[in-house]
């Protein structure tokens, strides 16, 4: 059968146009059985390469290092916090290093530690030496929120991930967000957050528990970044909404007599005084000595350790001492009444001889992350900072992550505002949503 074509050309139809067109189809079939045998084939290839992880690295341990204030002004802080470290890299070991997957094997942690002896210049030159020198691939970071801040342009220029643990800056934070610390991370509550906290509880005694006879506020703060953000923070938080700012100062870091400064307390008499800064300790001390006792104290950093209050060659205060101090730096201040976390805190005594301060747990899970993200993506500085600022962790505080340029801490829900109340550990007693005991209110009276 025949039939012409548009063009003249003649078209057949019958078993041989059949056998052509089978022919095709044969010859599609083929072509498409190769296409899926090369997509497997690399698919498989791919699935092998990251399931399995060849070693791309000849590493035969970690090496972490961090600069401490182990003498100096800063060296009681420091060594609150420096346990951690030992205790995280010791433990780590215990259980055969720490996982590396470009090598694809766990690794030996070693450390390298050097003291500043609490002079920040030292700490820069020393973290420099760290990166440079010492070719370290984890850097712990320094005590205190100028250290930590006068460290940052380092981080960044070396492009090196670094959780700062114990620091606290409205400045740093829109730094972070805006990308200038883009390798800088930090846990604490940010100075604008802790000045909202302080100005809940004193709106909460003054309508419920003093009703209007707690509205005046003395702020005084040392000179350090850390005392100059948080004390402008407190200051503007309750002068906005009409507390009568009674009394205002900065002081050095290194002061050595609040005297006058008390006397000055006494004869304005406010109802609150909050002190922004690391020296509650002397503050405190001489607060007794001088028989000065307001309705409320607010200490900063350094006063919520256990450790160190309680400790006879520290500060060698009694739980009758410090009744009624509160603590508005003592995030997350959980109190520790989780199951997981009383467990963590009874073995953190019974490890380090000392209870854990209210952020130890968050302190301690920002070590955890880091470790875990090094587990997750290895030791490239890119791909681990990107991993911290993308990925979420299992820590002692549970799933959690970070976000750069604002607070963990405060995420979790676990409290912000911490007192003694004469036990072993502070107690949780701001937001009332996530206290362990009712705040005490006015501060009793200074033990005889």
């Amino acid at each position: 059968m025949r039939r012409e074509g548009w063009f003249g050309e003649e078209k057949r139809f019958g078993d041989e146009e059949i056998m052509l067109d089978m022919k095709a189809v044969t010859r599609l079939q083929t072509l498409i059985i190769i296409v899926v045998i090369i997509i497997a084939a690399v698919v498989g290839g791919l699935a092998y390469y990251f399931v399995t992880r060849p070693p791309t690295s000849t590493r035969t341990s970690i090496t972490v290092g961090w600069v401490h204030s182990i003498i100096g002004v800063l060296a009681p802080q420091t060594a609150m916090f420096d346990v951690y470290y030992t205790q995280i890299i010791n433990t780590t070991n215990a259980a055969g290093g720490l996982y590396d997957p470009d090598v694809g094997k766990k690794l030996p942690l070693k450390s390298v530690v050097y003291d500043d002896q609490s002079v920040v210049t030292n700490t820069i030159a020393l973290t420099e030496k760290l990166i440079t020198v010492d070719k370290v691939d984890l850097i712990f970071p320094p005590v205190s929120t100028a250290f930590n801040y006068a460290c940052f342009p380092i981080y960044q220029e070396y492009q090196f991930p670094v959780i700062a643990t114990t620091f606290g800056s409205d400045i740093a934070a829109n730094e972070m967000q805006n990308g200038k610390l883009s390798y800088c991370f930090s846990v604490l509550g940010l100075p604008s957050q802790c000045g909202e906290q302080v100005l809940q509880v004193l709106q909460y005694i003054n309508t419920t528990l003093d009703p209007g006879h707690c509205n005046s506020v003395a702020v005084i703060n040392d000179d350090g970044q850390h005392g100059v953000e948080y004390g402008a923070a407190i200051y503007s938080a309750l002068s906005m909404v009409g507390f009568c700012m009674e009394y205002e100062t900065t002081y050095p870091s290194t002061i050595a007599d609040f005297t006058p400064i008390i006397n000055t307390l006494k004869a304005d008499n406010p109802d609150v005084v909050v002190n922004a800064g690391y020296e509650g300790a002397l503050f405190t001390r001489q607060c007794i000595t001088e028989g000065y006792n307001p309705k409320l104290i607010f200490n900063g950093p350094s006063m919520e350790c256990p450790g160190l209050v309680y400790n006879p060659h520290i500060y060698d205060f009694t739980n009758t001492d410090l009744v009624g101090l509160m603590q508005y730096d003592g995030w997350p201040a959980t109190g520790y009444n989780t199951p997981a976390l009383a467990a963590w805190a009874a073995s953190e005594a019974k490890l380090t001889g000392m209870w854990p301060f209210p952020a130890a747990a968050v302190f301690y899970a920002a070590l955890q992350i880091l470790f875990a993200a090094v587990n997750k993506v290895g030791l490239n500085h890119v791909t681990l900072r990107n991993a911290l600022a993308t990925d979420t962790f299992t820590t002692i505080v549970g799933a959690t992550h970070l976000v750069q340029g604002s607070s963990m801490e405060c995420s979790l829900a676990n409290g912000t505002i911490c007192q003694w109340q004469g036990q072993e550990l502070m107690q949780v007693i701001w937001p009332l949503s996530a206290a362990t005991a009712h705040m005490i209110y006015p501060k009793p009276a200074w033990p005889s």
